[in-house]
């Protein structure tokens, strides 16, 4: 237990020496993730989520175009052209 500590403590200096020697890359190694976070943040101020509307079950029948009712809106066609045939 002794040499994990001992291995910890060792690892804790060789990155405060790293730290000490290259000051300007620790500078950027920090500033890095705040820069990022800033511009993510003026983002979002600049541009708010928008709420989307939810389905409604009376859209289903207005064949609007959305992906899910498409084969709904060909198959009722469909039906409606098949029901004019056998009426004749």
């Amino acid at each position: 237990m002794a040499s994990l500590f001992h291995q910890l403590q060792i690892l804790v200096w060789k990155n405060w020496l790293g730290v000490k020697r290259q000051p300007l890359w620790t500078l950027v190694l920090i500033l890095w993730p705040v820069i990022i976070f800033i511009i993510l943040a003026i983002t979002r101020t600049k541009f708010p989520p928008t709420a989307k509307p939810t389905w409604d079950s009376s859209t289903w029948n207005s064949c609007d175009g959305w992906m899910a009712q498409i084969f709904f809106c060909i198959s009722e066609e469909i039906d409606s052209r098949y029901r004019v045939m056998v009426a004749q």
